[in-house]
């Protein structure tokens, strides 16, 4: 999750969210979203990411299948949840992944899917 505050991942391990940088990179992400106004102007954005690998240990070829599904349920339970508590959010797939990797710092096991701006509706 991104916010003005800096850039937050979800931990497993104890069910919160650890600040892993402490800079606003709104504008980074919005240009590697081919200039999408809503991640600019997002209070937050939340990205889901995917590593193929460890899926693959157990799932073998049907790994990216089964990512890209629970990705899809991921997405559909957050924008129903800010739906649920009033707020806007919609679910971009165009950016360039190599920019939003650099931008985000991710890991070279991980692949971007989805940004999700979430804020107040228009």
């Amino acid at each position: 999750m991104i916010v003005q505050e800096g850039i937050f991942q979800y931990s497993s391990v104890n069910h919160s969210l650890v600040c892993y940088a402490r800079r606003d990179i709104r504008h980074q992400l919005a240009h590697a979203a081919l200039d999408q106004d809503s991640v600019h102007k997002a209070p937050a954005v939340f990205i889901i990411a995917a590593v193929y690998e460890r899926t693959a240990k157990k799932y073998g070829n049907r790994a990216e299948r089964y990512v890209k599904i629970e990705a899809g349920h991921a997405a559909q339970n957050l924008l129903l949840q800010s739906t649920a508590l009033g707020l806007g959010a919609v679910p971009i797939g165009a950016f360039h992944d190599e920019k939003v990797k650099q931008v985000m710092n991710l890991p070279v096991s991980q692949e971007p899917l989805y940004l999700i701006p979430v804020g107040r509706k228009r």
